[in-house]
């Protein structure tokens, strides 16, 4: 799968016969022009407002391509799907699931479950091998509301993060989570990687066919999308930690990519590419699926938990976090 990525403000995305053409603007203010053929893009996602001209957004909504919006900061802001993948049924399925306080805290169990689960073997294969995270994974199928269970995964996050500075190269600092503003380069990236991956597990669940706004462990009170931020908590530490990990660790990123304003840290134009490079890496990389047994890369795996919670809906097939060991 190939994704077309937009970081420069002033760039403009349109479309031309059956390609897609890029304008950049250049320093001495003349414009760089590109094709590239639509039908070697599988998503488009936009950082910090680039444009789109009305025939090239139809044109990737016709073909199937779905359009993802992240702020500067690499907030996710939101997505213009293709609108192919209604499932009544399904839909049926999740609403009762979601109506049902049984079946709805065996779920959410299982979500937290993999979660922590992840978030351990995050902490353990950097070197923080005495933490709490396997007790607080044992607590979880003690418990029997959904509010001690968001607890018991409010807890276990803050112990996560309570570890990181343990884990990070010499000259990093990291105090604590902190999400608007990002108030250091580590949380900077986090956030980033975080607004990266949801872009993919958005474009999932509607493939699936699942309504992005009724979830299970989120409520669906505050208009976000739910269902969404369910299956990214078990691909959090899997994915988006572990890769931020990587890329100070192998010096991909630095220091010196970074800008301060008002307290608030972002990438240079410099490390936005080498983070979306890295990005993609682990997207396109493989491993062997824990559940399934064949090879397939990270954002094949997405697509996967999304159907296979799909399943879980409206068959009872049992669901099982993606847990790579």
């Amino acid at each position: 799968m190939t994704v077309l990525y937009l970081t420069q403000p002033d760039a403009v995305l349109n479309k031309k016969y059956e390609a897609f053409n890029v304008a950049l603007k250049q320093e001495d203010g003349s414009w760089e022009k590109r094709s590239i053929p639509a039908q070697t893009v599988d998503q488009v996602v936009l950082l910090g407002y680039p444009s789109v001209t009305g025939e090239a957004l139809c044109y990737a909504l016709e073909l199937g391509m779905p359009v993802h919006y992240l702020s500067s900061f690499g907030k996710y802001l939101g997505s213009a799907l293709p609108g192919y993948s209604r499932n009544g049924q399904l839909r049926l399925a999740q609403y009762a699931v979601h109506c049902d306080p049984v079946r709805r805290l065996a779920l959410v169990k299982m979500l937290v479950a993999g979660k922590i689960h992840n978030q351990y073997n995050v902490l353990y294969r950097h070197g923080q091998k005495e933490n709490p995270l396997k007790e607080r994974k044992k607590l979880v199928s003690q418990h029997d509301t959904l509010d001690a269970v968001r607890g018991v995964e409010g807890l276990a996050a803050r112990e996560y993060f309570s570890y990181w500075q343990g884990m990070l190269p010499k000259g990093w600092t990291f105090s604590g989570r902190f999400r608007r503003p990002p108030t250091d380069p580590v949380n900077s990236l986090l956030g980033f990687a975080y607004g990266l991956l949801r872009t993919q597990v958005t474009a999932a669940v509607h493939v699936a066919g699942l309504d992005p706004y009724i979830g299970y462990l989120h409520e669906t009170t505050r208009g976000q999308p739910a269902m969404v931020l369910d299956l990214m908590e078990e691909l959090r530490g899997l994915i988006a930690d572990n890769l931020v990990l990587s890329v100070l660790g192998l010096k991909q990123v630095q220091i010196e990519d970074f800008r301060e304003s008002l307290g608030a840290y972002r990438l240079t134009d410099e490390g936005r590419k080498a983070f979306l490079g890295a990005f993609e890496q682990k997207m396109n990389s493989e491993f062997k699926h824990p559940v399934f047994g064949y090879r397939c890369t990270y954002r094949r795996a997405i697509e996967l938990q999304a159907r296979l919670l799909a399943r879980h809906l409206q068959e009872g097939v049992v669901y099982k976090p993606l847990i790579v060991r």
